[in-house]
């Protein structure tokens, strides 16, 4: 009797064991997924950025999403990021192009670390290339894309200097 108890608990064990890795390798194989399909809205970013469509670009976040740009107060709802992203490109910015470094998440919640290069010309300056990291938190919607749900990000770009004193 002893023996069919003990052969049962260790079933049991192993058929835990078994189902864990299952499904450790199943989040595996969803993260790169979430990873791809984070980095085509990426591309979709910069592509509405050269477009100078501001309507497309806010199409990439929740109706509900926070944006947090830098020295700025935060943005929140798609209308408004919509208004951020047209007089950003009104005052300049031409291209962006977003590099995922890492990504992860859990449910329909998934987190990005990434850097930035953005290309700035102002009317009738040279054009400024920007450099930067970020953080973006992204949601699954119910149609199973992923949007931007929470943005922020900073430069990597040493502060300007103070002019030399005047003797």
């Amino acid at each position: 009797m002893k023996f069919k108890k003990y052969s049962f608990l260790f079933v049991l064990v192993l058929f835990i064991v078994v189902l864990s890795y299952a499904a450790a390798q199943q989040e595996k194989m969803n993260v790169a997924q979430v990873r791809k399909s984070i980095e085509k809205a990426n591309l979709k970013f910069g592509e509405a950025v050269r477009k100078g469509d501001a309507a497309a670009l806010a199409a990439l976040y929740t109706e509900d999403a926070t944006l947090m740009p830098p020295n700025s107060e935060m943005i929140k709802g798609r209308q408004e990021i919509e208004e951020f992203w047209k007089t950003s490109m009104q005052m300049g910015v031409k291209d962006a192009i977003l590099t995922t470094v890492d990504a992860s998440g859990s449910g329909n919640l998934a987190y990005e670390i990434g850097k930035y290069t953005i290309k700035i010309q102002p009317e009738g300056q040279e054009p400024i290339e920007a450099l930067g990291k970020y953080v973006a938190v992204w949601k699954l919607q119910a149609d199973g894309s992923w949007k931007l749900h929470i943005d922020i990000w900073n430069s990597s770009m040493p502060p300007p200097q103070p002019p030399p004193p005047q003797p």
